[in-house]
């Protein structure tokens, strides 16, 4: 518990030290906490700190990420991700992204096939939101994972969850995640999380 404390206050140094403005470029952080519903795995701390840039033309979203995740179970970084990700809006609702990144931590210990400690990956992300009331939306997501190195798929994550804008600086949500494996086993999460928008 004193390390998930730890890396939590690390987080928030670091989110502070961060909050600059920066010319033509959003920084986004979202903090969440997934509550492991199976008790299988243990629950696990997120944190994405990402600088966004839009591009007009052809209207597009490019950021630049750092993505970690602690779980409390193993103590340790199951997952660590630094990566590019390029995405477009379509219509209103819908979002297609596609990421490349350098991955690292104990998740790669789950593959069927052998890769080292660090390794590249991409991430299809597909996002439907669906706004309702002033300022709710339902938001149902899927990201689906595959090794660049091996060229065989990693694990896959879906899930949907009801988030509160009540300011554009900020936005909670509470939702559940399931994250598929693939070649091992299964985990189901309640999930609580909090973004800032600067």
């Amino acid at each position: 518990m004193k390390s998930i404390i730890r890396v939590f206050l690390i987080c928030i140094a670091a989110q502070l030290l961060l909050v600059n403005p920066v010319s033509a470029l959003e920084l986004k952080i979202r903090d969440e906490y997934l509550l492991d519903a199976r008790g299988d795995d243990g629950d696990i701390y997120l944190n994405r700190i990402e600088l966004n840039k839009k591009i007009d033309s052809p209207d597009m979203r490019i950021s630049a990420f750092v993505d970690s995740q602690w779980n409390s179970e193993i103590d340790d970084w199951e997952r660590v991700l630094l990566g590019l990700e390029a995405g477009k809006d379509l219509w209103q609702y819908l979002y297609i992204g596609q990421s490349f990144q350098l991955i690292s931590g104990q998740v790669l210990d789950h593959m069927v096939f052998a890769t080292d400690s660090k390794s590249f990956d991409t991430i299809t992300k597909i996002v439907l939101r669906l706004p309702f009331w002033d300022r709710f939306s339902f938001d149902v997501f899927e990201e689906y994972s595959l090794n660049l190195e091996e060229g065989r798929d990693e694990y896959n994550e879906v899930g949907a969850e009801i988030a509160y804008r009540p300011k554009k600086l900020y936005s909670i949500a509470v939702g559940w995640r399931h994250t598929d494996r693939i070649h091992t086993f299964d985990t189901d999460y309640a999930s609580f999380s909090l973004s800032l928008h600067f």
